[in-house]
C-alpha cells in the first residue's frame, strides 16, 4: 500500500443543486462550487407581462447577480427582456477586443475594463449604475483582535502598512480574486500599490519599476492564502466556510451580502475595513455595444429604466450605493437600513472614500503583467489529468490545448495568466494508475507539455489513485505558506470506486486544506466531483460544451 493511500482524502456529501429563483427571470445551470450554492453563468430576465419588444444579450460581471431585483425592476418597466452572461473582467475586456461577439450590452464592475478593451470603439452611451468600494471584510472577533475596531462594530483608520504589519507578523492572511481575472482583484491591487506609492495622481511606469514599492506590494499579497477568479464565488466561499475563512477582500455591496447570510446562519459577521490611504471604488457601467444590429432604442429604454428610483431603490438595498460621490440617495428606506449598517462597519459617508485616481489603460495592462510575472504569491499546481482509453483522439486533444493554453508562457501571457519564476507544476497523468509525474519550475514547462502530448490514452478511469499520488507532490510544510496549492482534476468518464474509502479517511485525518478543482468533461460523474469540491472548498467547471482552453484559463484565475 503506497504512503498515499495511507493518507489521502475524506470526501463530504453530494451538493445539493440550488436553484435561483425569482419572478420573471430564469437561470441556466452550469458550474458549482463546494459550499452547495449553484452558481449560473446565463441568466434571462422577461417582462412581468412575458411580452418582450427585444432582447438584449449583456456581458456581465458575476458581481451582477446580487441586484437581479433591481434587473427585473427594469425588464417590467422598459419591457425589455435581458439575457444576462456573466464572465469574468478578463472575458469581457478581450470580448470587446474581439469586436463585441454576440453581445448588445457590456456591464463589467468596473469602467477601466471597457477602457482596455473597448479598442474598436463600439461602446456608446456607457454610464455608472452604482457604486461600490472594494474594502477588508473581516470578521468581528479577527478585526477586534487587530485592534482595528472596537466591540460595537466601529472601525478604525487602517493604512495599508498596516496590513503589511498584520500579514509580516502572521496575525493576517485574506482571501482575494485574482488581480489578472477579476476587477476586484486588480482594482484593490492597483489601490495597494498607489496607496503605498503615496503623492498625487495615478501610477505610472515609472512606479512599476520601483523595486522598493513592488517588494512592498509583494509582502502585502503573501497574506494571500486563497484565490478566486470571481468575486460572487469568493463570497459564497467565505460564507460556507466562515470558522476557515475570516477574512477576505472584495466588494462592500458583496460584504453585506454575506453579512445577511453569516448573521441569519448564527455566525459572526464581517466589519468593512476602508484602507484609509487609497481605496478602489467600482463604478459599474453599462454601456452599448454597437454592432450594427439596431437594438439602441431597446438599450436606451432599458438604460433609463435601470436608472429610475425603482431600479436605484433595488440597488440600494443591494447594498450598492446610487447617490453622487458614494452617498446613499435612498438612506430612510428600512431595507437599505438593514443593508449599510454601522455595526457592521459600514461607512455611509462619501468623504470616508479616498479614491485612487486609475492608470491609464496602457498601465494597468503593465501593472497586470507585473502583478502575475512577479508579485502574487507563486502558486503550486497539480494538474491530474485522465488519459484513460475514452480520452483518445479529441479528448486528449482538447486538455493538451487547455494546457498549453494555461501552461505555455506565449499563449497564457495572452490571458495572464503566464507561469511566473517560482511557480511549480505538476502533471500527473492517469488511467486506471497513476503515471510518474512531472515536474516544471517557473516558465520552463516545456517538458511537461511534450510529456502531455506523448502520453498515450488507454486504460479505465481511477481519480482516487490520481489524487493520491497528487497529494505526494504537495510542497512539505516548511514550504506550504510560501504558495497558494491547488489540485486541479480533468476527467471525461466515471471513475472506479475501489480506493475511495480509503483516500475519504485518511485525507479527513490529515486535516488537509487545499482545494481539488475538477474540469468534467465527457461521461464524467457530476458527483464525484462535486463531492471533491464540497469537501475542499472548490468548484466544478463544466468542459462539456465549449473552448476547452478557456475552462483551462477560468480555472488557473482560481490558482
Amino acid at each position: 500500500m503506497s504512503s498515499l493511500r495511507r493518507r489521502a482524502v475524506a470526501v463530504a456529501a453530494v451538493i445539493a443543486a440550488a436553484s435561483f429563483a425569482l419572478a420573471g427571470c430564469s437561470t441556466q445551470q452550469n458550474e458549482t462550487n463546494g459550499s452547495g450554492v449553484s452558481d449560473t453563468n446565463t441568466q434571462t430576465f422577461t417582462p412581468a407581462d412575458g411580452k418582450p419588444t427585444a432582447t438584449l444579450s449583456v456581458a456581465s460581471g458575476s458581481e451582477n447577480k446580487e441586484v437581479a431585483a433591481a434587473i427585473q425592476k427594469a425588464a417590467d418597466q422598459s419591457k425589455v427582456a435581458i439575457t444576462m452572461h456573466y464572465m469574468g473582467s478578463l472575458e469581457i475586456m478581450n470580448a470587446l477586443k474581439k469586436g463585441g461577439e454576440n453581445f448588445d450590452a457590456v456591464w463589467p464592475a468596473s469602467s477601466m475594463w471597457i477602457s482596455m478593451g473597448d479598442t474598436k470603439h463600439i461602446v456608446k452611451d456607457a454610464t455608472s449604475t452604482s457604486t461600490t468600494p472594494i474594502v477588508f471584510g473581516i470578521a468581528k472577533s479577527k478585526a477586534v483582535e487587530l485592534g482595528w475596531a472596537d466591540a460595537n462594530g466601529t472601525t478604525k483608520p487602517v493604512k495599508t502598512t498596516d496590513i503589511i504589519d498584520a500579514v509580516k507578523s502572521g496575525k493576517l492572511k485574506f482571501s482575494m480574486t485574482s488581480a489578472t481575472q477579476s476587477n476586484s482583484g486588480a482594482s484593490a491591487y492597483l489601490a495597494f500599490m498607489t496607496a503605498l506609492r503615496g503623492g498625487e495622481g495615478p501610477l505610472t511606469d515609472a512606479d512599476l519599476a520601483n523595486q522598493t514599492l513592488k517588494d512592498q506590494v509583494k509582502t502585502l499579497l503573501t497574506g494571500v492564502d486563497r484565490s478566486s477568479g470571481s468575486s460572487d464565488w469568493l463570497k459564497d466561499m467565505v460564507v460556507a466556510n466562515p470558522d476557515r475563512f475570516d477574512s477576505m477582500v472584495n466588494y462592500e455591496s458583496l460584504v453585506i451580502q454575506a453579512n445577511k447570510t453569516l448573521e441569519k446562519n448564527g455566525h459572526d459577521p464581517l466589519l468593512a475595513v476602508y484602507p484609509a490611504d487609497g481605496i478602489a471604488i467600482s463604478d459599474s457601467p453599462l454601456g452599448y455595444v454597437d454592432r450594427g444590429q439596431n437594438l439602441k432604442s431597446a438599450f436606451d429604454s432599458f438604460a433609463k429604466a435601470l436608472a429610475a428610483k425603482d431600479s436605484k431603490l433595488e440597488f440600494e438595498r443591494a447594498g450598492r450605493r446610487t447617490g453622487l460621490g458614494g452617498v446613499l440617495a435612498y438612506a430612510s428606506d428600512s431595507k437599505v437600513k438593514e443593508s449599510f449598517r454601522a455595526d457592521w462597519g459600514i461607512n455611509t459617508d462619501g468623504s470616508a472614500l479616498k479614491t485612487i485616481a486609475l492608470p491609464a489603460a496602457s498601465v494597468i495592462n503593465s501593472a497586470l503583467n507585473v502583478y502575475q510575472t512577479a508579485l502574487r504569491k507563486p502558486s503550486w499546481t497539480v494538474w491530474v489529468v485522465d488519459y484513460s482509453g475514452s480520452m483518445y483522439g479529441e479528448g486528449k486533444d482538447g486538455v493538451v490545448k487547455g494546457l498549453n493554453a494555461a501552461l505555455d508562457p506565449a499563449q497564457a501571457k495572452a490571458s495572464y495568466i503566464e507561469p511566473g519564476d517560482d511557480d511549480v507544476n505538476i502533471l500527473i497523468p492517469f488511467e486506471s494508475e497513476a503515471h510518474s509525474p512531472i515536474k516544471a519550475n517557473g516558465q520552463n514547462t516545456g517538458k511537461l507539455l511534450n510529456e502531455a502530448q506523448s502520453t498515450e490514452a488507454s486504460g479505465g478511469t481511477d481519480i482516487y489513485l490520481g489524487l493520491e499520488s497528487a497529494l505526494e507532490q504537495l510542497p512539505d510544510e516548511s514550504e506550504a505558506a510560501k504558495y497558494t496549492t491547488a489540485i486541479v482534476l480533468m476527467t471525461d468518464g466515471r471513475s472506479e470506486t475501489g480506493s475511495r474509502s480509503r483516500f475519504e479517511s485518511d485525507y479527513k485525518n490529515d486535516n488537509l486544506d487545499l482545494p481539488i478543482f475538477s474540469i468534467m468533461f465527457g461521461d464524467a460523474d457530476p458527483s464525484q466531483l462535486k463531492e471533491l469540491a464540497t469537501l475542499s472548498n472548490a468548484k466544478v467547471f463544466d468542459g462539456r460544451s465549449g473552448d476547452l482552453a478557456s475552462v483551462f484559463r477560468q480555472v488557473k484565475g482560481f490558482n
